[in-house]
């Protein structure tokens, strides 16, 4: 159940040693002629993307601790993860100015006076970073940190071009023509040239990530010991999600929850087991629900989720939900059925949301504050 978790990390990626030879070759010979650049790595969620960099940064990790690549501070800005995209500045100060946040905590400094510092930084000829090694920026879930007047990604993309910045920046997107699609002109320029697209994971290769888990697991144990589930489910749950959307967290997700039926009876898990999960987790009341809302619902409740999993907490203003609404909207733009709806429509929206309790809304001077 644990190698099954999609938060547990392997040793090994499956089915992702091209990708993962093109990140490490792009970001290293950065490293090594010590300039700047950016690296954007798209695809749909749960193709293994931010995995792959991981597990490049931790190679790139190794190989300077042992003398083999030159140093580099590392830090990763996730747009969930921050309450606005401009909160980056702040994470990056902290990177380039050799600020210890394990040991002392976060600088308690404003975006502004952020910005301000990299600004002078970045455009000063000698850099007085730490021990003056580059920089590399994850910059994970792209999507959310675009604002409308898309500053905050232009300067990230830009401070790689200045002479002598060494700030590698890998960007991680969720969509594969965002840069054309939703990013403008002056943005596109600043990207650079190296793309790497991370395709739908085929059936086999579904599989083959849920065979080399298992395989880990069996590491240490008796040969007698007891297989967690048959070769034909996985087979059957792997054919299943690869005809569908190729997410191996999906896979990863219906096997696990298998595992955990079974687990009790102390039995192997059967092809009878995983096709009665998957009907489950696709015929709940939630599911059925969510499949009879109209789009605008359905975006406006991601958009609720995804600003809960920003703020941490599970009440969000309404202004943070129209703007992440907005982002949504802009992802599904290039579709000619799709329309931006008017902020009294969105209410309209909401207010429907409401009846049916999928939301409870709060009004008056009380939920204002």
């Amino acid at each position: 159940m644990h190698v099954l978790h999609v938060a547990a990390r392997p040793d090994t990626l499956p089915c992702r040693e091209g990708e993962y030879a093109q990140i490490m070759r792009a970001v290293d010979e950065l490293l090594e002629e010590g300039s700047g650049g950016c690296v954007f790595v798209s695809g749909v969620p749960g193709t293994g993307k931010t995995a792959t960099v991981h597990a490049v940064v931790r190679e790139l990790k190794r190989m300077a601790e042992e003398d083999e690549g030159n140093p580099f501070t590392y830090v990763e800005i996730n747009g969930l993860r921050i309450p606005e995209p401009s909160a980056a500045y702040g994470l990056l100060w902290e990177a380039v100015s050799g600020h210890n946040v394990a040991k002392d905590g976060h600088l308690k400094i404003s975006a502004k006076e952020a910005l301000k510092q990299l600004t002078k930084y970045f455009g000063s000829s000698e850099r007085a970073g730490p021990g003056g090694h580059a920089c590399v920026v994850l910059m994970d879930e792209l999507d959310q940190l675009l604002t409308t007047k898309q500053d905050v990604v232009y300067n990230f993309f830009n401070w790689p071009t200045l002479v002598g910045s060494k700030l590698v920046v890998i960007a991680v997107a969720n969509t594969m023509d965002l840069p054309d699609r939703v990013m403008t002109g002056r943005v596109r320029s600043r990207l650079g040239m190296t793309r790497i697209n991370f395709g739908s994971y085929s059936r086999e290769q579904l599989y083959e990530i849920v065979r080399s888990r298992l395989e880990a697991a069996k590491a240490g144990m008796p040969k007698n010991a007891q297989v967690a589930i048959e070769p034909d489910a996985i087979t059957f749950v792997a054919m299943r999600i690869s005809n569908i959307t190729g997410d191996a967290r999906r896979v990863l997700d219906i096997l696990r929850r298998t595992v955990e039926t079974v687990y009790p009876l102390k039995r192997t898990a059967k092809m009878a087991d995983v096709r009665l999960v998957a009907q489950e987790m696709q015929n709940s009341p939630t599911a059925g629900y969510l499949r009879e809302l109209s789009f605008h619902e359905r975006v406006m409740l991601a958009a609720i989720m995804l600003c809960v999993r920003k703020e941490g907490v599970e009440e969000v203003p309404w202004g943070k939900v129209k703007r992440q609404h907005h982002i949504l909207n802009n992802l599904f733009s290039e579709s000619p059925r799709i329309v931006m709806p008017t902020p009294s429509e969105l209410l309209m929206v909401l207010d429907s949301l409401s009846a049916s309790r999928a939301v409870l809304c709060e009004e008056g001077v009380e939920s204002a504050r």
